[in-house]
């Protein structure tokens, strides 16, 4: 039996980020580690492995995880429709009681603030549930609950996001917040957004809820880790009239969140901005936001030459797919608009070859386009159990002559306040392309992928993969995760 509110349901049946490095030329041969670190059993945690309670589970994941300061009794479940499901409690829940499933649910919420979870997989399996998170890219096993609680937390979430709890053979979504305690809120709490997505499988139904907590990202452009002469050159463009600044990548690089940092960063109280977006995740205070919506005709494009009539100062497109939006954004950065938007490519070279597949005209790309950022995220290393191993031929070698003094590097090991990844938090690596007059020469006369580099390199222009290993040098990342996020 779960109570929310005045709702009765029975159901029967089955980084933070390290502010100091050392140089990478300050350390001596006694501070590398040749041989593999060995690490006791006590400082590690297996939570998939965890034989235990699934309580117990969630208890030890949270107590090891950095304070966020509030506790599981402090969060207060508001429903769909902005009504509180389940008010926060004032004091604190007896030790040794067992949990309620309200209780057990903002358990599972203090643990997703806690690792800075991204979403929280609730999959059906044929002994029971199994409980994930994505902290840092990657799946984590949190807990596994019983049959009976599986499908009572599922049916709790349904009934908080306002899901039909009758339909379980069909895809459903829904949507929820939660109010958590904040000093920087005047109100002296803040909302954060989830939302739901359940899908039939073999067992039940799998339940995702994606974690949109502002606070884990950055805010503005002094918060994504810039380089000072990146920052400068982007803080510029963004001031500018007109203009198109693009934002490249693959999914799930964290495209979208630095086209928000921007906008936080421009001065909308005198300037008209609008924002096309599929689907509108996170609300933005004094900026207008349209979702859009195919099966009612309402595309990027449709919306787009709409928006244009609202006298917008700055557009921001979600999203760059086709070449009707690809050609209306570019008329419109031309004809005196700022225009942001995301585009699919592996680099920032490879942004203009995809303007011109789409259809947009090389003048129209030399004249509108004023900028391209290039992005991927990697996994900062845990700064409590990371190790120094000297730095093998071959990666010196992929490192090239700027690191020929460099001595050792890090790798991740893997403790508790980790769970066992050896890593926690994630940052962005960047690639910066500026629209100078001899990138528009290339650009009006076939340009090739040495064409571009040849124009690049007598501007400021560092490649992704050397933003990467200047991280690693610091210390702040491993080699290995710069290979995986960009490539040798």
């Amino acid at each position: 039996q779960i109570t929310i509110g005045s709702t009765r349901l029975i159901l029967q049946g089955n980084e933070p980020p390290p502010n100091e490095f050392e140089e990478f030329d300050e350390l001596g041969e006694e501070d590398l580690v040749h041989e593999p670190v060995i690490v006791r059993d006590s400082d590690k945690i297996s939570i998939g492995g965890y034989e235990g309670d699934y309580e117990e589970s969630l208890d030890e994941l949270v107590r090891n995880l950095p304070e966020g300061g509030f506790d599981e009794h402090e969060i207060a479940l508001v429903g769909a429709k902005g009504r509180v499901a389940h008010e926060a409690a004032h004091t604190a829940r007896k030790q040794g009681s067992r949990r309620d499933m309200s209780e057990l649910y903002k358990l599972v919420l203090l643990a997703a603030f806690r690792s800075h979870a991204t979403d929280i997989h609730l999959e059906p399996r044929k002994d029971g549930y199994h409980l994930r998170m994505r902290c840092d890219g990657v799946l984590i096993d949190a807990a596994r609950f019983p049959l009976q609680v599986g499908v009572k937390f599922a049916a709790m979430s349904k009934v908080i996001g306002d899901v039909d709890i009758a339909q379980r053979d069909s895809i459903q979504e829904g949507n929820f917040s939660s109010r958590v305690p904040s000093d920087k809120d005047p109100n002296g709490f803040r909302r954060v957004d989830y939302r739901l997505s359940f899908a039939p499988t073999t067992f039940g139904q799998k339940m995702v809820v994606r974690v949109l907590d502002t606070e884990n990202s950055p805010l503005k452009l002094q918060d994504l880790n810039l380089p000072n002469w990146m920052a400068r050159q982007i803080a510029e463009a963004i001031a500018q009239d007109a203009g198109m600044v693009l934002v490249a990548g693959p999914t799930g690089s964290g495209k979208t969140t630095t086209l928000y940092s921007l906008l936080r960063s421009i001065d909308y109280a005198q300037r008209n901005v609008m924002t096309i977006e599929d689907p509108v995740e996170i609300q933005l205070d004094g900026i207008t936001q349209i979702p859009v919506d195919e099966a009612h005709g309402k595309s990027f494009a449709a919306i787009l030459r709409s928006a244009l009539r609202q006298d917008p100062d700055v557009i921001l497109v979600g999203e760059i797919r086709d070449a009707e939006t690809a050609r209306t954004a570019m008329q419109a950065a031309i004809t005196g608009h700022l225009v942001f938007s995301t585009v699919h490519t592996k680099d920032t070279a490879g942004t203009i070859f995809r303007l011109m597949d789409l259809g947009v005209e090389p003048y129209m790309i030399g004249q509108g386009l004023h900028m391209v950022i290039a992005q991927r995220l990697v996994r900062n290393l845990c700064q409590a159990c990371r190790k120094a191993v000297a730095i093998t031929p071959e990666q010196s070698r992929l490192m090239g002559p700027k690191f020929e003094k460099l001595k050792r590097l890090y790798e991740p090991v893997g403790c508790k306040k980790c769970l066992g990844t050896g890593y926690f938090g994630r940052r962005a690596v960047f690639e910066l392309m500026t629209t100078s007059d001899k990138l528009r020469d290339v650009i009006l006369s076939s340009p090739t992928i040495k064409g571009i580099h040849e124009a690049m390199a007598e501007t400021q222009f560092v490649r992704l993969i050397d933003t990467g290993y200047d991280l690693a040098a610091k210390g702040i990342v491993s080699m290995q995760e710069v290979e995986r996020a960009v490539g040798k």
